[in-house]
């Protein structure tokens, strides 16, 4: 029939409109564009890696495996030999070890011999002594007495003069300087014992123009007194009694287990001072008859 299509007939299918104008079914397609392959450079050819071949590939893991074979054979044969060497050096330490000890104790024992003391050594022999140019104590000291003991012995009496003081009498009066702990003067007289002294006392005592002049001490636990009344020329015996401004202080020494008593400075003493110290004398008789001992 005019106006419909054959679907059968081979070809795009078609229809006829009103107008009899053949019309196709078919859409229009837009054209596509087919990009051409990118041009390679001759560098990129040149650069670019070529794949390997199967066998190439083959011999390729063959060499790896032969070689880790051969690495692990020779970890093996170098561990083997690691083991052989520290056994040996353990060996060697400890033959060491035993050596060194065997030398210390030698270098003990040669020690002990070079540095035992012989009869012969000293001290000054292993250390040096440094001599000190200061002195102790106990060394002054016997300087002292060594000075005072000759100055006793030598009946020394430098320095002094008597003077008369009018209403309290005669008197010593310096000449020289004296420095604090300088030897003065002995007090020089007869070494009695005790009783001898309380039976002169009481002698002198019956006498009023003759004084008393026994000094009372006491010496390694045992009494002693030194009468010093006689006119002996001595220059002791004549040093004033003051309780508050004395000038001098007694000091007790002794010389071939014998005591001496002598007098030295208690403070500096100028030139034209007069020498003076305590008697000691506190006794209500000694004071009543002579008031000046409490001054």
């Amino acid at each position: 029939m005019a106006g419909e299509s054959n679907p059968k007939a081979d070809g795009p299918l078609t229809k006829t409109d009103e107008t009899g104008v053949i019309q196709s079914t078919t859409p229009l397609t837009t054209p596509t564009k087919i990009k051409s392959p990118a041009r390679e450079s001759p560098i990129t050819k040149f650069f670019r890696k070529r794949p390997k071949s199967s066998q190439g590939k083959e011999k390729h893991k063959d060499k790896q495996k032969t070689s880790s074979v051969d690495e692990k054979g020779d970890s093996l044969k170098d561990k083997s030999k690691e083991a052989g060497a520290t056994k040996s050096e353990d060996k060697v330490g400890s033959e060491d070890k035993v050596q060194g000890k065997k030398a210390k104790q030698k270098r003990k024992q040669t020690k002990r011999t070079t540095n035992a003391p012989t009869q012969t050594s000293t001290l000054k022999d292993y250390f040096l002594i440094r001599r000190s140019s200061r002195k102790c104590k106990s060394d002054i000291e016997a300087e002292k007495n060594k000075l005072l003991q000759e100055a006793i012995l030598s009946k020394k009496e430098d320095g002094l003069v008597i003077k008369d003081f009018g209403s309290k009498g005669r008197g010593v009066v310096a000449t020289k300087q004296f420095k604090k702990g300088d030897f003065v003067v002995e007090y020089a007289g007869d070494l009695i014992d005790l009783q001898t002294a309380k039976e002169r006392e009481e002698k002198y005592a019956a006498d009023s123009s003759v004084g008393c002049y026994i000094y009372y001490f006491c010496f390694n636990d045992k009494r002693y007194c030194i009468d010093a009344t006689a006119e002996s020329g001595r220059l002791g015996r004549l040093i004033n009694h003051s309780k508050t401004d004395a000038n001098c202080v007694t000091k007790k020494i002794g010389i071939n287990n014998t005591p001496y008593l002598l007098l030295v400075a208690n403070r500096d003493i100028d030139v034209d001072e007069e020498l003076l110290y305590d008697y000691g004398d506190r006794s209500k008789s000694s004071l009543a008859a002579h008031p000046w001992l409490s001054l």
